[in-house]
């Protein structure tokens, strides 16, 4: 196994893992147990490292310069923006769960934070 790459905390280093895994190649964690227990260490052990077999590491490596997707799966269809929010409750919801009446419900609104207007998210065509 060989080091495609090293990261100071262990989230960067799974997101590591999880998109070379995505990509078909398999991963390590490496110095995983000493980072989670002795975290203020971990710079000092030269970070968490991502382990790939021999022969993946240079499509690792093409993996891992690949630019990350957008930030927001949702975008705003009045600007165009990524920046949005989805509503946690809906006034009346928030109302019903205020008096404890409390129902199974889903958020289908949100917020852009960049023009500052609401819309309905619609559900995909065609899929339950």
């Amino acid at each position: 196994m060989k080091i495609v790459a090293a990261y100071s905390t262990l989230d960067e280093a799974y997101l590591a893992k999880s998109r070379l895994e995505g990509s078909g190649i398999h991963a390590g964690i490496h110095d995983e147990l000493t980072a989670s227990t002795y975290w203020l260490s971990s710079n000092a052990i030269g970070g968490v490292k991502v382990e790939v077999e021999d022969e993946d590491l240079d499509r690792a490596r093409e993996v891992l310069a690949l630019p990350k997707m957008d930030a927001g799966l949702l975008r705003c269809p009045h600007c165009g923006s990524d920046e949005v929010r989805l509503r946690e409750l809906s006034p009346l919801a928030a109302i019903c769960v205020g008096i404890g009446f409390v129902l199974p419900f889903r958020s289908q609104r949100a917020d852009c934070l960049r023009c500052h207007r609401s819309f309905v998210i619609e559900p995909p065509k065609g899929k339950i």
